[in-house]
């Protein structure tokens, strides 16, 4: 029986994640949670992974520096001492930003102060925060007391399309709204490097764009047209990407990667009852997989 394209796919994504943890990496005692990888192309970059120990919660965290300035993208589930960690790894100023609200991306932000969202995720990371909701990955692998509390004066310094962060002369990471799984989805251009951190919107694992995921602010900019739309406006700057780094899965994926997703999301729009069963997670809300080239999206009918 020939495998399904996106059970191969899936198959490569686990034979990668068992592989981490024998790749050559750094730790630090204040945040034993966190494997740090230094970007074997791009001296100033290093990736940060927290290791959630079942399917689907290892995260990606990135940390860029500059010469005036670092930049951290993601903070994971809040679980471990991430500033003191980031302080070991750079003594630049650092500044933090967002791909989207998710509690297994932007729990951590607390410890910070500030952190950087699109405006159209603000509000719902304001409202994470007040309600105390949080995810946290399953497993008693983690200390409770480690677990870093909601903070809610944390300030939010809403982004929108084309924000700059500069890290040094000549040195700019450039915001790029890319909706779908998130209103306020982001991904982080490095223009002095042309590393696209593209967070849960293009990755080596599934996209999910689902209705179990609540939208009370911009609902239209969580669906599979926001998300292709999106691409395609993004996709005459293509010959600017050399490399994704996602929020999970493999690291280092080809720009190919963008236009496989825009495919994907053409054909889910055009069929969206044409789909293959998804079986990778016990999860009735995850049923419907699209695949086309590398690109893979989990989606709700009723959010095409």
């Amino acid at each position: 029986m020939v495998m399904s394209q996106w059970k191969e796919h899936m198959a490569e994504n686990d034979v990668y994640a068992a592989a981490l943890a024998g790749k050559p990496h750094e730790t630090c005692p204040a945040d034993p949670y966190v494997l740090v990888f230094q970007n074997p192309e791009i001296p100033g970059v290093r990736h940060l992974f927290f290791d959630g120990h079942s399917k689907g919660t290892g995260t990606w965290m990135h940390l860029i520096e500059g010469e005036d300035r670092a930049l951290l993208i993601d903070t994971a589930f809040g679980v471990g001492d991430l500033k003191a960690l980031v302080e070991t790894l750079t003594d630049k100023p650092c500044d933090v930003a967002l791909t989207h609200f998710h509690g297994d991306h932007s729990a951590g932000a607390g410890q910070f102060g500030k952190v950087y969202c699109h405006k159209y995720d603000a509000p719902y990371l304001r409202d994470s925060i007040r309600s105390g909701h949080r995810l946290l990955p399953a497993g008693d692998f983690y200390r409770p007391e480690d677990v870093q509390p909601l903070d809610e004066s944390l300030e939010i310094g809403e982004m929108e399309e084309g924000f700059r962060l500069v890290l040094g002369p000549g040195h700019e990471v450039e915001a790029i709204h890319m909706p779908g799984h998130a209103a306020g989805g982001t991904m982080f251009l490095d223009h002095s490097t042309g590393a696209l951190f593209s967070g849960d919107a293009i990755l080596s694992t599934p996209t999910l764009i689902l209705d179990r995921f609540p939208a009370p602010h911009y609902p239209e900019y969580m669906t599979v047209t926001a998300f292709r739309n999106a691409i395609r406006d993004f996709l005459p700057r293509l010959d600017q990407v050399k490399a994704l780094y996602p929020g999970h899965g493999r690291l280092g994926m080809g720009p190919e990667l963008v236009t496989d997703m825009l495919a994907c999301c053409e054909a889910m729009i055009a069929a969206p009852e044409e789909f293959e069963e998804y079986d990778y997670v016990d999860d009735p809300a995850q049923r419907r997989i699209k695949c086309v080239g590398q690109a893979m999206v989990v989606y709700s009918p009723s959010r095409i």
